[in-house]
């Protein structure tokens, strides 16, 4: 073997081993993608459906914000803008603290069929959870006065 050939065959496997260490490097930073984006569906999953257990409101125009614990309508939830995620209690859950959430309830536009939010039978409901490494997630829902 000529030192040309060495060389070259040093050359070719450095490419190659460039190559193959690009390509874990690349399944190595987006692997955690997955479990944050599932982490965020988790909580704004629990969010919607410690909602949905809540009162359509007689009058969407008057709901008091009592705290989270006390909170009896669906439209009191719009009170929650970018918090922290926390229990019903308002305690902060441990390890979520990167994650905000906000929950909005459409109680002037949202329509489902022949429902309108203007006749006060129907209101849509968008839990949005949000993190700085991912796009937000938003998962909604629509709830009626029937």
């Amino acid at each position: 073997m000529t030192l040309i050939e060495l060389v070259l065959s040093i050359v070719i496997i450095s490419i190659a081993l460039l190559g193959t260490l690009l390509c874990i490097n690349t399944a190595v930073f987006s692997s955690s993608d997955p479990i944050l984006t599932e982490q965020a569906a988790s909580i704004a999953d629990g969010y919607l459906q410690e909602i949905l257990t809540k009162n359509f409101p007689a009058d969407p125009g008057s709901c008091p914000n009592t705290g989270r614990s006390s909170y009896s309508n669906i439209c009191q939830y719009t009170a929650i803008v970018n918090q922290v995620p926390t229990d019903r209690t308002g305690a902060a859950i441990p390890g979520l603290g990167a994650y905000t959430v906000t929950v909005t309830v459409n109680t002037t536009t949202a329509t489902m069929g022949g429902l309108t939010a203007a006749s006060g039978a129907v209101a849509r409901i968008d839990v949005t959870v949000s993190h700085a490494a991912m796009n937000p997630i938003t998962l909604s829902a629509y709830v009626t006065s029937h």
